[in-house]
C-alpha cells in the first residue's frame, strides 16, 4: 500500500521532468544535430512508459486500498468482539466506567475505522507528490526549494492543528446532546412516540439550538489557527511570486533554459501538496478508534472472575440441591445492596416460585445462579461444590434461562429457536426438535404462519422478513428455553415467562409446563400469582433476603406479604370479572 501510494505521488513529477527533457531536446532535433532524433525517441518512450505505469498504479491503488480497508475493519471489529465475549460476566456492561468503554468500542463498526487506511494512503501519496516536486525545484534552485518547503510544511502543520480542534468526536456536552436528539428523530425505537406526541418540531428546534452552541464554540477554538494559516498562506504566495519573477528574469537573460523553467513551474505547483492535510483528518478519525479498543481489552483483562475456566465440570448437576449461603451483592456505583445475606435452598428436581416487589433482586438472583455475576460475600453451591469452582461453560449448558428482557434476534426463526441448542444447530440437526419445542411453547402456530417457515427472518428490515407481536416473540423465547431442555439442560429459569401473553395463552402454557418440567429443577419469577402458585415451593424476596417460604396454600394461610399480594391481585381479577358484560351461553368463553 505504501509503495503504491508513493509511486502514485511521484510518477506525475517524473512525467513533468520528462516533458522538460523533451522541450530541451526539440531544438537539437530541429537543428538536425547528430543523435537528436534518438534522444527525442528515448524521451517519448519514457513518457509512454510513465503514462502506462500511472494507469497501472492507479488501478492497483484502488484494489489494494479497498482490500486493506475492509481487512483492517474486519480485524479491528473482530478484536472488539473477542474482547467483549472474553468477559464471562456482565460487569463490562453494568459497571458505569466499564460500560462507557464497552459502548465506545462496540460502535467501532459503524464509525468506519478503515478511514485510517484511506488517510494513510492519501497522506503518503500527497507527501510523495510534494517531495517529488521539491526535488524538481531543487534541481534548478535548491534555496527556493528549501524555503518554500518549510513554508508549505508550516501551513500543513497549522491546518492539522485546526482540524484537530474541529474534530467533534473529541467534544462532549452539546455534541452528545445533539447526537442523541438526532438519534431520537431517525431511529425506529422512537418512531412511534415521536409521531404520536408530535415531537418533530420540538426535536428540530432543540437540535438546532444545541448545534448552534457547538458551532459557536468551534469558531472560537479555531480562531487562532485560522489567523496563523492566513499569514503563512500570504507568505507562501509572496515567495512563489518572487521565485517566478526571478525565473522569468533569468529566462530572459538566458541563464535559465526552457526545460529548467518548465521543471521549476511544475515543481512550484506540486510543492503545495506538502501542505495538503486531507489525509490527516481521516487518519485522526480512524486512529481514534484504536485507543478505545485497547482500553476495552485492558478493562476485560482486569476483570479476573472468581470462576475459573477449565475448573471442575458440572456434569449432570444438580442431583441434590442448589444453595445460597449468606449471599450479598451490590451493583457497581450503588451503596445499597440488592441481596443482603440471602439464604436459600432449592431442591433438585423441584420447582421454585420467586415473588417480590420491583427491585427486590429477583433477576439479580438469577444472574448470580447463572454465573453472570459473582457475589461480593457468601457463596453459591451446586451439590456442595462452589459455583466458582465449576467450569462456567459446562454449567451454563445445564441451564436454560429466559429473562424478562429476552432477545429478539433479527435472524431466521430456526436460529431464534435453535440458539437454545446451539451445538445441534451447528450440526444442522435441529428441525425435529425445534418443531417439538415450538409446540410446547405454543409457538407452533406462529411458525406455521411464517411465509418461509423456519427460514423466515423475524424482522421486516430484511427482504421477506416479518415482525411478530410481543406475545408471539415471548412464545419464541419460551420455545428457545424448551429447545435447551431437550438438549440436556437440567435447570430451567423463567423470568416473567408469560408477561406478554393473554390469560388463555398463559393457562395453555402452564398446562404444558408441568409436563416439560417433570424431573427438572425449575425457578419461576413472576408478578402473576396464577403462574407461581403451581410451584412446589414459593419464596418471597424482600429487602435482599427471603422473608417467607412455603407452598401457595401455606403462604396464603400465614397471612403475610404473599397472602396480601395474592389477595390484592385476586380481588383485581374478581372486580374485572364482575364488571365484564355477560356473554351468551355456548360462546367462545362459555
Amino acid at each position: 500500500m505504501a509503495g503504491i501510494a508513493l509511486a502514485n505521488g511521484a510518477l506525475p513529477m517524473v512525467f513533468a521532468f520528462l516533458v522538460a527533457s523533451l522541450v530541451d531536446a526539440l531544438p537539437a532535433l530541429v537543428r538536425g544535430d547528430p543523435g537528436a532524433d534518438q534522444a527525442v525517441v528515448g524521451v517519448l518512450i519514457a513518457v509512454i512508459l510513465v503514462l502506462v505505469a500511472q494507469e497501472l498504479v492507479r488501478a492497483s491503488y484502488q484494489v489494494v486500498r479497498w482490500d486493506l480497508y475492509r481487512r483492517y475493519e474486519e480485524y479491528l471489529v473482530a478484536r472488539v468482539l473477542r474482547a467483549t465475549l472474553a468477559s464471562p460476566q456482565l460487569a463490562l456492561f453494568e459497571d458505569p466506567a466499564l460500560a462507557g468503554k464497552a459502548d465506545r468500542a462496540v460502535r467501532i463498526a459503524g464509525l468506519e475505522p478503515g478511514d485510517l487506511v484511506d488517510g494513510l494512503s492519501t497522506k503518503w501519496g500527497q507527501q510523495a507528490k510534494g517531495l517529488a516536486a521539491a526535488a524538481l525545484v531543487a534541481t534548478v534552485w535548491p534555496v527556493a526549494a528549501g524555503v518554500l518547503a518549510v513554508l508549505w510544511l508550516l501551513i500543513g502543520q497549522r491546518m492539522q492543528a485546526d482540524m484537530r480542534r474541529a474534530d467533534l468526536s473529541t467534544w462532549g456536552g452539546a455534541v452528545r446532546r445533539a447526537d442523541y436528539l438526532n438519534q431520537i428523530g431517525v431511529r425506529p425505537e422512537w418512531a412511534k412516540e415521536v409521531r404520536i406526541f408530535g415531537l418533530g418540531d420540538w426535536l428540530a428546534d432543540r437540535f438546532g439550538r444545541e448545534w448552534a452552541v457547538v458551532m459557536a464554540e468551534l469558531r472560537k477554538a479555531r480562531r487562532f489557527d485560522q489567523r496563523a494559516i492566513v499569514v503563512l498562506l500570504v507568505a507562501a504566495i509572496v515567495a512563489n511570486a518572487v521565485v517566478l519573477g526571478l525565473a522569468a528574469r533569468a529566462t530572459l537573460d538566458g541563464t535559465l533554459n526552457d526545460g529548467e523553467l518548465i521543471v521549476l513551474v511544475q515543481g512550484l505547483l506540486g510543492m503545495a501538496f506538502l501542505a495538503d492535510q486531507s489525509g490527516d483528518n481521516l487518519i485522526e478519525y480512524g486512529a481514534s478508534r484504536i485507543p478505545t479498543l485497547l482500553e476495552l481489552e485492558q478493562a476485560v483483562a482486569s476483570l479476573v472472575p472468581r470462576a475459573t475456566p477449565g475448573g471442575q465440570r458440572a456434569a449432570r448437576r444438580p442431583t441434590q440441591e442448589i444453595r445460597f449461603d449468606g449471599v450479598c451483592f451490590t451493583y457497581p456505583g450503588r451503596d445499597r445492596p440488592v441481596l443482603d445475606g440471602l439464604d436459600l435452598s432449592i431442591e433438585a428436581g423441584q420447582s421454585l416460585g420467586v415473588v417480590g416487589l420491583n427491585g427486590a433482586g429477583k433477576t439479580t438472583l438469577i444472574k448470580l445462579l447463572t454465573g453472570l455475576a459473582t457475589p461480593q460475600r457468601g457463596r453459591i453451591t451446586i451439590d456442595g461444590v462452589d459455583l466458582t469452582d465449576l467450569d462456567p461453560t459446562s454449567w451454563r449448558r445445564l441451564v436454560a434461562a429466559i429473562f424478562q428482557d429476552f432477545v429478539r434476534y433479527e435472524l431466521p426463526a430456526r436460529d431464534n429457536l435453535g440458539f437454545g441448542a446451539v451445538e445441534d444447530l451447528r450440526a444442522n440437526d435441529v428441525d425435529t426438535g425445534l418443531v417439538e419445542a415450538a409446540r410446547w411453547a405454543g409457538a407452533d402456530t406462529v411458525v406455521a404462519g411464517l411465509p418461509q417457515g423456519l427460514d423466515t427472518t423475524l424482522s421486516r428490515r430484511f427482504s421477506g422478513g416479518v415482525d411478530l407481536s410481543g406475545g408471539q416473540w415471548q412464545k419464541i423465547a419460551l420455545a428457545r428455553a424448551s429447545a435447551a431442555v431437550q438438549a440436556g439442560a437440567r435447570v430451567l429459569i423463567l423470568d416473567e415467562p408469560t408477561a406478554h401473553l393473554d390469560v388463555r395463552a398463559e393457562a395453555d402454557i402452564y398446562d404444558r409446563f408441568l409436563e416439560l418440567t417433570r424431573g427438572l429443577t425449575t425457578i419461576v419469577i413472576s408478578h402473576r400469582f396464577s403462574t407461581v402458585r403451581r410451584a412446589d415451593r414459593i419464596v418471597v424476596l424482600d429487602g435482599g433476603r427471603i422473608t417467607e417460604s412455603g407452598t401457595h396454600a401455606e403462604l396464603t394461610a400465614a397471612g403475610g406479604t404473599y397472602a396480601r399480594l395474592f389477595a390484592r391481585q385476586a380481588m383485581r381479577y374478581a372486580d374485572l370479572a364482575e364488571s365484564a358484560p355477560p356473554k351468551a351461553v355456548g360462546g367462545d368463553d362459555a
